[in-house]
């Protein structure tokens, strides 16, 4: 579905099974469905396939890729402001995901080859969620959403278009412009997100201490975690078990709240239950883990 990127895809040099490479050599295989970098591990290597563990470490994704790698933790970088992402799904999507950013605003495009621009709509991440005052607005740090996601794709009135391309621009103009994910598909309402409603890391940096009490802390990566209560309408409580049953194994964007970015996970649930406690409504706890 990536049909266009401004994005180079020149890591490292390509990987050649005829090439001695040394410990520590960096080399990228870009066959399609792969797209990784991959570090030697010992000298005099060569001929080693990329699979071989006993040769090759594999890195991750390459900079282009890191944006569908299902980490968010890892970013794609510009190498200047902005970056540009063309994606044909060849079906009907109407929710888009931009997470994990470094960016100062986002556009999002929708053209479809018969109708013509069927979105177009520009997004300013300056957050004044923790503008309490005057005060902080004059004088406090700028602070930029981390996250965006936007569900409005498919407008009442605007038919499925299938064929759509849909154009996402990230700019920062303070800097370089990055992005850890971008998700796309089709959205489904649960229900109405409760008070109360939870959120948290759980974090895999390490803090050990020596016989004296000097600490050596190693930052690593962290995941979010949400704690959400959920009315759900009981004319639709077996749909949605329905649907939490089928994508109990599949990486999803939970948006407990669109303007509140810790609300915004993606990962998996790890337990759900539905109460049905009222004529009306039921009364769903649902725990999200989300990916590092």
């Amino acid at each position: 579905m990536l049909t266009h990127t401004d994005i180079a895809e020149t890591d490292y040099d390509e990987y050649n099974p005829a090439t001695t490479y040394g410990d520590g050599d960096n080399v990228m295989e870009t066959a399609v469905g792969i797209h990784h970098n991959y570090e030697s591990l010992q000298a005099g290597n060569v001929g080693h396939t990329l699979t071989d563990t006993a040769w090759w470490l594999d890195l991750g994704a390459t900079n282009r890729w890191q944006v569908f790698d299902a980490k968010t933790g890892s970013q794609t970088t510009a190498t200047g402001a902005s970056m540009h992402y063309d994606l044909t799904p060849g079906e009907v999507i109407d929710a888009i995901a931009l997470l994990n950013l470094d960016a100062t605003s986002v556009q999002i495009v929708g053209d479809d080859p018969v109708a013509g621009e069927i979105y177009n709509e520009s997004y300013n991440l300056v957050t004044t969620v923790a503008v309490l005052d005057w005060y902080m607005y004059w004088f406090e740090p700028i602070i930029r959403a981390t996250d965006l996601v936007k569900t409005d794709l498919a407008t009442i009135g605007i038919p499925p278009y299938t064929a759509a391309v849909w154009t996402i621009t990230i700019t920062n103009t303070d800097s370089i412009a990055a992005c850890g994910e971008i998700v796309i598909g089709l959205q489904a309402t649960l229900g109405a997100l409760e008070y109360g409603a939870e959120a948290g890391i759980v974090d895999y940096s390490t803090k050990t201490a020596d016989a004296y009490g000097n600490f050596t802390i190693t930052e690593r990566a962290y995941s979010k975690r949400n704690s959400y209560d959920v009315t759900v309408f009981n004319t639709a409580v077996n749909e949605v078990f329905r649907l939490l049953s089928v994508y109990r194994a599949t990486a999803l964007v939970w948006v407990g709240h669109e303007d509140y970015t810790m609300f915004i996970v993606y990962g998996f649930y790890k337990d759900f239950r539905i109460g049905m406690r009222y004529p009306a409504y039921s009364i769903m706890t649902i725990d999200i883990e989300g990916l590092a």
